[in-house]
């Protein structure tokens, strides 16, 4: 993501006695790049676009971010940059919901959604030769970010990505990741980090049959004293204790083509000046 999408929106100042060199509390908003405060007839309209809830959806589990995100990736739609390996076509739709028991969820369009993943290797784009065994400083393959259209849709064009593994402190000492792509969704100031995975079945036949992935069934990592097997869905930590569900994935005109539905809390489109930007 470009950098000055990521500008956090401070106060230029400080308003003292409720006024800004003169300027009363709305007008400071402005000049501060704020908002002036909802008014009945906005909150009204909020309130209708509430019940414009178009799909089901769940709320998307938070997963933890990992050491490899970093906050430049390029705005993109096709991120592999020549990188060999099964190409998919990842389409991602991002809902808004009022509460975590909702079950109807409202488009959210103009987000962020940023994604990063490793190549079929189980390599990361702009990583030191200290966490994986090629360092890919300054690199940006796999990595790219789309803005949501008005139904809370974004599409990649990418690979199935390897599995990976990372030395980590004890007592874990090691720890084997199944294939997944990470993901953050920023709106507004709402923001949520995930990772998307791949059916059990379709990773078994790659790394079975398909180059590059059947060269890389055994990986290791620096700081670590030999090569470890690859890791499926149900042998990850991480996948089973966020209760993840693979996405779904299928062959469309020739082309792999996975699709998940990503469900946030969010108050929907108010017009506030996102944290990030």
């Amino acid at each position: 993501m470009s950098i000055d999408r990521r500008v956090f929106i401070g106060a230029a100042g400080a308003i003292i006695g409720g006024t800004l060199g003169g300027v009363g509390l709305s007008e400071a908003a402005e000049v501060l790049g704020g908002r002036k405060p909802i008014t009945q007839k906005e909150w009204e309209a909020l309130y209708r676009s509430y019940g414009q809830a178009q799909f089901t959806c769940v709320r998307t589990s938070t997963a933890v971010e990992g050491p490899y995100y970093y906050d430049s990736s390029p705005l993109r739609s096709a991120i592999a940059e020549g990188h060999p390996g099964e190409r998919v076509r990842l389409g991602l739709t991002l809902g808004g919901m009022l509460s975590p028991v909702a079950n109807r969820c409202f488009p959210l369009a103009g987000a962020v959604i940023d994604i990063w993943q490793t190549d079929a290797a189980g390599l990361y784009s702009n990583a030191g030769g200290d966490l994986q065994t090629v360092d890919t400083t300054g690199q940006t393959f796999l990595r790219g970010h789309q803005i949501t259209d008005e139904k809370g849709y974004v599409e990649f064009d990418t690979i199935v990505p390897g599995w990976e593994v990372i030395a980590v402190p004890p007592p874990v000492i090691v720890g084997a990741r199944t294939t997944h792509i990470h993901v953050k969704a920023y709106h507004g100031r709402d923001v949520l980090t995930a990772q998307l995975y791949f059916p059990d079945p379709l990773l078994d036949q790659l790394f079975a049959d398909v180059e590059p992935y059947k060269s890389h069934v055994m990986m290791t990592a620096p700081g670590l004293p030999k090569s470890y097997a690859r890791v499926r869905n149900v042998q990850d930590g991480l996948f089973l204790a966020d209760k993840s569900e693979p996405m779904t994935v299928e062959q469309i005109n020739g082309v792999l083509t996975a699709k998940a539905t990503i469900g946030m809390i969010s108050q929907g489109n108010r017009g506030i000046t996102p944290l990030f930007r």
